[in-house]
């Protein structure tokens, strides 16, 4: 029985959100022979250029050499931008699974939003006796979104509390977005409340940072919930009251639909898994914080970034050194042994480098170059990504491009370990060798001006 190849279209915003999902995969995988190929883009929940370039990655594999899709992106325009390839999936026949995002012929897997936003608004109404609620939600056409709020006004109604517009705002799930909620509730004179239910953590954020900045303290004058219980926001003091999504579980359904449907069975098109409720101190509850700790905590996270700010500065510098394509080859080996990283290969397009820096330049050649401590060769990206001999000893891994805000050089590819994936220690290394390889194309256009 031939391996079964599976593609991975991901777009992270939180590591540690994208390495849970990743992680619940692979335990379903377990010894199953499966190849995985996860290609990330760094979205941020943002849209600057540089953001919607790192996009084309999406663009790289060949399509027909996979069996089965899995998509799991943070907002609706890279769902929008995904489109085309989870049509051709879907007219080939071939299975699709979609993780909280609604995609056209595809499985859904999802977090039950409805069912988690319904237990935090009820436990503020029923336990912490709040009637005067704010909402601040997102996008307003955000499917997690609609559910969200549909939950909270449905379950204000069940306990004979009318939804007061003015009190009611959708945003688009930023930290800044909470920020402004404050201050235009404040200039309609409803900021306080007995609760603010917030759509996300970072609007939560926003929200008791900017209120704070009143004298107007959480949870002592007021509460505030959040949604998502991501790291910065359970770390916060105060601590924030959230819905913790079941990450792993989500990510190990979401492959078990897919080899379920590789196996015939289409019995399900739609998988749902609840998440639960983190009762923190922005609610109320969980009052006995052991500061203590939390100290320590605070200066091993602030020992551990500074170290690897200060790695990754070593190795952006030593990166950034290399004058031509083979001499950023030779850095790799020490690349690898700098972050304790088994492989890492770098692979840029046959007309790299262009002869203009500051044109668009979209996309991948059909042919291209590979680099990596030990060899360089021409491949066809339709048929090989990375060096054969990977394949006998991983079986997952990581692709990411390399690119500016204007033109797309080529890919980094490495085998998947999840706790590089995390802290943004694989996030850097990509923005140093994009760095890395445009400074190779300048280096290279003055060069040959000079001739």
């Amino acid at each position: 029985m031939m391996s079964k190849k599976i593609l991975m279209l991901t777009s992270t915003w939180d590591s540690d959100y994208s390495r849970a999902i990743i992680a619940g995969i692979l335990e379903r995988i377990g010894d199953d022979d499966v190849i995985l190929h996860i290609f990330n883009d760094y979205d941020g929940l943002t849209e600057p250029e540089y953001f919607q370039k790192g996009r084309e990655i999406y663009s790289l594999p060949d399509l027909r050499h996979y069996d089965g899709l899995i998509v799991a992106l943070s907002t609706v325009e890279s769902v929008k931008y995904v489109s085309n390839i989870t049509a051709r999936f879907h007219e080939q026949n071939k299975p699709i699974v979609s993780i909280d995002t609604q995609a056209e012929g595809a499985i859904f897997c999802g977090l039950d939003n409805y069912r988690s936003m319904y237990q935090i608004v009820e436990h503020m109404i029923t336990i912490h006796d709040c009637r005067t609620i704010n909402y601040l939600g997102g996008p307003v056409d955000n499917s997690e979104s609609k559910e969200r709020y549909r939950a909270f006004r449905d379950c204000l109604e069940a306990h004979g509390i009318k939804v007061q517009p003015k009190r009611v705002l959708h945003k688009r799930f930023w930290k800044k977005d909470g920020n402004e909620a404050y201050r235009e509730w404040k200039e309609l004179g409803v900021n306080m409340a007995d609760c603010v239910i917030c759509a996300n953590d970072y609007m939560a954020l926003g929200y008791v940072e900017e209120a704070s900045k009143d004298g107007i303290t959480v949870p002592d004058y007021i509460k505030v919930t959040g949604f998502d219980n991501i790291e910065e926001a359970h770390r916060y003091s105060p601590s924030i009251t959230s819905v913790n999504r079941n990450r792993k579980l989500l990510g190990y359904e979401a492959m078990d639909a897919l080899m379920e449907a590789l196996a015939g069975n289409s019995e399900y098109d739609t998988r749902f898994v609840e998440g639960f409720v983190n009762y923190n101190e922005s609610c109320g509850c969980d009052l006995s914080r052991d500061i203590r700790a939390d100290y320590n905590d605070v200066i091993r996270t602030t020992k551990r970034d500074l170290d690897n700010s200060l790695r990754h500065g070593y190795i952006r510098q030593w990166l950034t050194k290399s004058n031509s394509m083979d001499e950023l080859g030779s850095t790799l080996s020490r690349t690898k042994e700098f972050f304790k990283i088994c492989d890492l290969a770098v692979c840029v397009n046959s007309s790299f480098p262009e002869d203009d820096p500051e044109k668009e330049r979209i996309g991948y050649d059909d042919k291209m170059v590979l680099y990596t401590d030990e060899e360089k060769a021409e491949i066809d990206r339709n048929e090989q990504l990375y060096p054969l001999k990977w394949i006998e000893e991983h079986k997952v891994f990581l692709f990411s491009s390399l690119r500016n805000s204007r033109q797309t050089y080529g890919y980094m590819v490495m085998p998947y370990e999840s706790d590089f994936f995390t802290r943004n220690k694989h996030m850097i290394l990509t923005e140093s060798m994009s760095l890395a390889v445009e400074n190779i194309n300048y280096k290279t256009i003055k060069k040959n001006k000079t001739i």
